[in-house]
């Protein structure tokens, strides 16, 4: 009697805790708890790009892609070792904040940073693990990857470089301790400009534009989906630049070398 019970026990316990040793989540695999501003004082100092994903329990696509795009090997790999990744669900209060202060209006939305806190890509629809790959890789270079030196709570010699002749030295930024806070205090920036070059009614007609694109330009071409009128539509964007004057440059650039007429965004 007394081995039947241990039986019954046991296997209870085990029904129990296998669950918690068996299973780990995307989030938990992939994605930081700690807030914006930790995120990015870590990427500045290790020399990482900053990913955010927006999300909400309501939100099929993301759903799809909690289980799929962030489960691949691949999206996971280079996600932990050059990027900090925090996922932001827009139904808590301070998630939703961010939602208002990054103007995301779709779901799901990914935004990416530079180690310097400047955006240099916006996506809002599903993706695959195939296209976030690429995604992840095209934007993972070093002039995204430049580290901050900050001054805060540091002697001189926690604030030189450790360097080996087989890694490669990314360039630094160095800031004041006043810099440093400031910096550090100062929100992502959020404005990039873009050329808005075609608008679609059909994916298969907006796809087939990308890949002209593609095939032309080494500027990053995204897309952005939208209800209007009820119908879906593709906006496709060709660039990302900082400033409004530097987009104004590349459109007549584009329209003189290639014809094609194009609204600044």
């Amino acid at each position: 009697m007394l081995n039947k019970k241990f039986k019954i026990v046991f296997c209870f316990w085990a029904i129990i805790m296998t669950p918690v040793f068996t299973f780990a989540t995307s989030k938990d695999v992939l994605f930081s708890s700690m807030n914006i501003k930790e995120a990015r004082q870590k990427a500045s100092q290790e020399g990482k790009l900053i990913f955010l994903d927006f999300h909400a329990q309501w939100c099929s696509p993301c759903t799809w892609m909690e289980k799929t795009t962030f489960t691949d090997e691949g999206v996971i790999k280079i996600l932990q070792e050059d990027f900090i990744a925090l996922k932001i669900d827009i139904d808590h209060k301070e998630g939703y904040e961010i939602k208002n202060q990054y103007d995301v209006k779709y779901l799901p939305t990914i935004l990416i940073f530079n180690s310097e806190g400047i955006m240099v890509e916006r996506i809002e629809k599903t993706v695959t693990p195939r296209t976030l790959k690429d995604l992840l890789s095209r934007h993972n270079e070093p002039n995204n990857k430049k580290i901050v030196k900050h001054t805060i709570n540091s002697s001189p010699t926690q604030t030189k470089s450790v360097t080996s002749d087989s890694v490669p030295v990314l360039p630094e930024m160095s800031l004041t301790e006043d810099e440093t806070k400031e910096y550090l205090s100062a929100p992502l920036n959020k404005k990039i400009y873009k050329l808005q070059l075609g608008v679609f009614g059909k994916y298969e007609l907006a796809d087939a534009f990308v890949q002209k694109l593609n095939n032309t330009f080494l500027e990053p071409v995204t897309v952005k989906n939208e209800m209007k009128n009820g119908k879906m539509i593709f906006r496709v964007f060709l660039g990302q630049f900082e400033t409004q004057e530097e987009a104004e440059v590349f459109k007549k650039q584009i329209f003189d070398e290639n014809q094609l007429d194009s609204i600044v965004n």
